[in-house]
């Protein structure tokens, strides 16, 4: 016991996936939610703020199974509640139902990632992927408008492909423009799915699912893994390998910038993109 108060007194410690500096009597890193081992010295960290490393969460595959379950099925109430209200709009009942929807799904999400991850465990926010980058902001910023390009000429490509075969089946559906708002309440469809819905979904999908699968899948069969479920969520037949190739880039970007927010804005501009195009095209 002597021994180790020594070291916990006179050598700083720091947590092995980052190479932060621990807060005193912390269990999971600050700044990573890397589960932290109270006997790793300074002289033993290994300071590598980019890769996750097996462990960083202290969720598993069961946890993950469970939450996919949850949301799944409480996207049939809310989809339920989002139909009636917007019956009740009127005119503006798409628009209605697509921003009431979006929010009830993302807070059923929001409250299985609290109650199954961070609640269960003691995690901070942080073990979501909540924290900065750990690479150079210029490098971040150019790897997430690869990734928003990627994931935007993947989906013109395929597109493309499926119309010359004439496979319309599987091709993308249209975006109505009745589920905008007209004039300035139209930023409330921006709020809802270029800022909302993506944020919800990455902490979902990324932050829970694919960091929870690494320890058992291994990071490349988990980013596979956490990609399909992502598809299969959008149940589209048409926008089932967009989806999951844009899938494969997100977790690609969370895993190679170890932090989250890259993979939020890539997100983002993606559905923003989508939304204006479609809305709003001649």
């Amino acid at each position: 016991m002597g021994r180790v108060a020594h070291v916990g007194i006179l050598m700083p410690m720091y947590c092995t996936n980052c190479g932060r500096r621990r807060l005193e009597g912390a269990a999971y890193c600050h700044y990573c939610g890397h589960l932290l081992d109270p006997f790793q010295p300074a002289a033993q960290a290994t300071r590598d703020p980019v890769r996750r490393r097996r462990g960083a969460v202290p969720w598993r595959g069961g946890q993950v199974a469970a939450g996919i379950l949850l949301v799944v099925i409480a996207i049939v109430p809310a989809a339920f509640a989002a139909v009636g209200a917007g019956h009740l709009a009127g005119q503006y009942g798409e628009a209605v139902t697509t921003w009431v929807s979006s929010h009830l799904i993302g807070i059923a999400i929001i409250a299985v990632v609290w109650r199954l991850g961070l609640k269960r465990y003691g995690a901070p926010v942080s073990a979501l992927g909540l924290a900065p980058p750990g690479l150079p902001q210029a490098k971040t910023v150019f790897m997430t408008l690869g990734a928003l390009v990627a994931s935007l000429a993947a989906t013109g490509v395929y597109s493309a492909i499926v119309d010359l075969l004439g496979a319309d089946l599987l091709s993308p559906p249209d975006i109505s423009a009745d589920i905008a708002f007209p004039g300035p309440a139209v930023l409330l469809t921006f709020q809802a799915l270029a800022v909302w819905t993506p944020l919800t979904e990455e902490l979902f999908f990324r932050g829970f699912i694919f960091a929870g699968l690494c320890p058992f899948l291994g990071v490349r069969w988990a980013v596979v893994a956490s990609a399909v479920v992502f598809s299969l969520f959008h149940l589209s037949a048409g926008v089932l390998i967009p989806v999951f190739i844009t899938g494969l880039l997100l977790a690609w970007l969370y895993q190679k910038t170890g932090s989250l927010w890259p993979s939020i804005v890539a997100h983002a501009a993606n559905n923003a993109l989508a939304v204006a195009v479609e809305v709003y095209r001649v």
